[in-house]
């Protein structure tokens, strides 16, 4: 890949570089394969095929059904799963690092796959060999869209007062409450709904369409405006008995372990998200002029691209372990965490000082901007910083002598 789009090189030679392949080797020194090439044509597809157009679904000017089926297509949801159930079988830190370059490529599709492939890890790591044999090839394809509906209005990061309820009558569930803030509202073929029974949140598949399903009109959002938010409307909505994933009353402790690889795949689309904003200020900076040279050349431009450049190899390199110690079957949710909180408020770092490097253009140009829109929702959305600190903390003081 030798091309180039906006003045900057290939996505394929910016990101799988050498040294990023031997921080992959790090991280699996045991069992380590070579992943490049299936990187590099994910990435020479989000080069061609989505970056060009994102400016676009940012707009609003085309719709994100048509791209997102394309990244669907090139097998992104199917690299973390079992190939019985029509997945790669690679490690998740594989997958992590794609979200990474479609986050590069644009942020609104990779939120929406990244909430998918939550729903996909639910049903495969909670739910029954019946329940992974009819949905999980469908979604790991792509063929069915997946959206995970938990918070709610009042509630927020508190699941513990979630309101929605599921009452058990003559086989099936009868769910009736409502979701907020929820991704891929009303396209998905089906939803991960969380519900209060009699003893307990309880998580449930709900296919789609039901009578009982409706939907809010779609959210305004600072950005993010490519993927779709909307209010998930349950009034008597039958559900068989047979869909409730898992036991009856675990649906928090479900909902919990989901958040967690969320979590890193959220640090890696913000790590994505940071560097787009990065390789434009880059390129902005050899090329504009000031007293008679580049600004690049004047020391606190300097300044910026190396604390930029620093923050986003750091955020890379949290993600990635965090993956690791997923990999390894160990207790990951401190990590995650971790990757998630410096990830999420360094792309917002990074993106402000983007701005601030184009002066008045990086305040008047979308296309810059845009990118600090998008890293603005993640600090917030699966479990805001604030949240995660207490988690990281409690982890850590519990693990301590």
């Amino acid at each position: 890949m030798t091309h180039k789009i906006g003045g900057r090189q290939s996505l394929v030679l910016a990101i799988y570089s050498a040294e990023h392949r031997r921080l992959m080797e790090i991280f699996q020194p045991t069992r380590h394969l070579d992943y490049s090439e299936l990187l590099a044509s994910l990435g020479a597809f989000m080069e061609k095929e989505i970056l060009p157009i994102s400016p676009k679904l940012d707009a609003g000017e085309i719709s994100i059904k048509g791209p997102r089926k394309a990244v669907f297509d090139q097998g992104i949801s199917s690299i973390p799963f079992p190939t019985e159930y029509g997945g790669l079988g690679l490690p998740f830190s594989v997958f992590a690092t794609a979200v990474e370059l479609l986050g590069t490529a644009d942020a609104s599709i990779a939120l929406s796959v990244e909430i998918h492939n939550g729903v996909a890890e639910g049903i495969f790591r909670f739910g029954n060999e019946g329940q992974k044999r009819k949905h999980l090839e469908g979604i790991i394809s792509g063929k069915a869209l997946a959206s995970f509906a938990l918070t709610e209005p009042a509630s927020g990061s508190d699941a513990g007062t979630m309101a929605t309820t599921a009452e058990l009558k003559a086989g099936e569930y009868v769910i009736n409450g409502s979701k907020m803030f929820i991704t891929n509202a009303g396209e998905a073929d089906l939803y991960l709904v969380f519900a209060r029974t009699r003893k307990g949140p309880s998580c449930f598949i709900l296919e789609a369409p039901n009578p009982g399903l409706k939907f809010g009109g779609e959210l305004k959002k600072l950005g993010m405006k490519g993927s779709k938010t909307s209010e998930v409307i349950l009034s008597d909505c039958h559900v068989p008995e047979d869909n409730l994933v898992g036991e009856e009353g675990r649906g928090a402790d479900y909902a919990k372990e989901i958040l967690h690889g969320a979590r890193i795949s959220v640090a890696a689309m913000n790590v994505g998200i940071a560097q787009i904003a990065y390789d434009k200020a880059l390129a902005y900076a050899k090329s504009r002029r000031a007293f008679g040279k580049s600004i690049s050349d004047f020391q606190l431009i300097r300044e910026k691209v190396a604390d930029m450049k620093t923050e986003i190899n750091a955020g890379r390199l949290l993600y990635l372990y965090a993956s690791a110690v997923k990999e390894s079957g160990g207790d990951f949710s401190s990590e995650a965490s971790q990757a998630k909180v410096f990830a999420t408020e360094m792309s917002l770092r990074v993106c402000d000082e983007a701005i601030q490097v184009h002066g008045g253009y990086g305040y008047t140009t979308d296309d810059l901007h845009r990118h600090w829109r998008d890293a603005r929702l993640l600090t917030i959305g699966e479990g805001t910083s604030e949240v995660l600190r207490l988690l990281i903390a409690r982890r850590e003081l519990a693990r301590s002598p």
